[in-house]
């Protein structure tokens, strides 16, 4: 793929992330049926941490990445952060680290140098997506 191709991607691929960190979100802090006075604070909390590390990651550390000829490293640096942080699921980082590391690895996978790097970063930011969802989706039944 070409830079402007890639560009084009961060828009869709940055609000998929936000709606799954923000649905995993809801489901984490209201699914258990206990609706507190904390419940809208942490909700909110939790949504302004997210929307904060997605203008970080897909504003500032994607584009210059996508910029460079080999991002490799920072392509395998987000997927394995997401994939490390999904033990603190709860916080909404890991869908956005996992799919900022995902998508530099797409943008190199066919690349000269760091085409091994970017397509592990791909697999490792795919297996950190999925198991935070399935660590929400069982906190969610254990709780129910």
């Amino acid at each position: 793929m070409q830079y402007s191709e890639n560009r084009r991607l961060i828009g869709p691929v940055a609000v998929g992330a936000v709606a799954i960190a923000v649905v995993l979100n809801a489901l984490g802090v209201y699914g258990d049926g206990s609706e507190g006075d904390h419940s809208s604070w942490e909700f909110l909390t939790v949504t302004a941490l997210i929307a904060i590390a997605a203008v970080a990651v897909f504003g500032f550390v994607v584009p210059r990445g996508l910029a460079k000829e080999a991002a490799a490293a920072t392509a395998l640096a987000l997927s394995v952060l997401g994939l490390l942080l999904v033990p603190a699921f709860w916080s909404g980082l890991p869908p956005i680290l996992a799919a900022g590391g995902a998508l530099l690895g797409w943008a190199g996978w066919n690349a000269t140098r760091g085409r091994a790097m970017c397509r592990v970063a791909v697999v490792v930011g795919c297996l950190a997506l999925v198991a935070d969802v399935v660590v929400y989706v069982a906190d969610y039944i254990s709780t129910n």
